[in-house]
């Protein structure tokens, strides 16, 4: 029994002997070296992280007057930055549209349908009516004499009439002509009626060099994550 138990105290030293011996793990470096490490790694991208393809960026705007007017379909930036430099923003949208929604700060408005809310006898209630502008050509030549003037023109979404008002100005002899995707919703998402730049919290929207034809990538943390009852929704007639 006496050689059972000296054998296990044995055993016993030589186990606590081998756990001494063995080397001890790397101590984790200081809260403050790792976050000093975090810091010099977010300098390092600084650069690849600001927003390059975007207004007022010079670089920027300098590659969207070179596209323009051939590039024609202008997104927001684009759009931003054409303004900026002269030329104008025709908003085509109806009177009454404007009145619902407001207006791009400078805008030129001639409207290419007419809005109205008529009572309809049928159904007892007011509808909107919608119809073209006769006499659209004729006011665009009176404001607009010179067939060369840059004219970014602007519906409510881009999609409701901007290409009929495209083909129209384009028969009209109008050379210099842009058109706004996403029209003046879109525009209105971005910046606000004092033409600042709105802010959605955490969803800004960042662009990056390495874009399309167009020259835009981004960062896919805008407007489509942005919660419902943050985005603007402005009415399409």
């Amino acid at each position: 029994m006496q050689m059972q138990l000296a054998s296990r105290s044995s055993t016993a030293r030589v186990a606590a002997g081998a756990r001494r011996a063995a080397p001890l793990a790397a101590p984790r470096p200081a809260l403050a070296a790792r976050r000093s490490v975090r810091a010099r790694a977010w300098d390092d991208d600084e650069d690849e992280l600001r927003p390059l393809n975007q207004w007022p960026e010079p670089e920027f705007t300098a590659r969207v007057l070179e596209a323009f007017p051939d590039q024609g379909l202008a997104n927001v930036e684009e759009a931003r930055a054409l303004y900026e430099s002269g030329w104008t923003y025709l908003d085509v949208r109806s009177e009454f549209e404007i009145d619902e929604s407001g207006k791009v700060k400078g805008s030129v408005n001639v409207p290419f349908v007419i809005i109205k809310r008529v009572f309809d006898p049928e159904t007892r209630e007011r509808v909107i009516k919608k119809d073209p502008n006769p006499d659209f050509i004729k006011t665009m030549e009176k404001k607009f004499p010179n067939k060369q003037a840059k004219l970014l023109v602007g519906c409510s979404n881009g999609r409701a009439y901007s290409v009929d008002v495209l083909e129209a100005l384009d028969e009209a002899g109008y050379e210099n002509l842009a058109w706004l995707k996403g029209g003046y919703n879109a525009w209105y998402n971005v910046f606000d009626n004092k033409l600042k730049r709105r802010v959605y919290g955490e969803y800004a929207e960042a662009y990056k060099h390495d874009g399309d034809s167009c020259g835009i990538h981004a960062s896919g943390a805008g407007f489509a994550r942005v919660d419902a009852i943050e985005r603007i929704q402005l009415p399409v007639y």
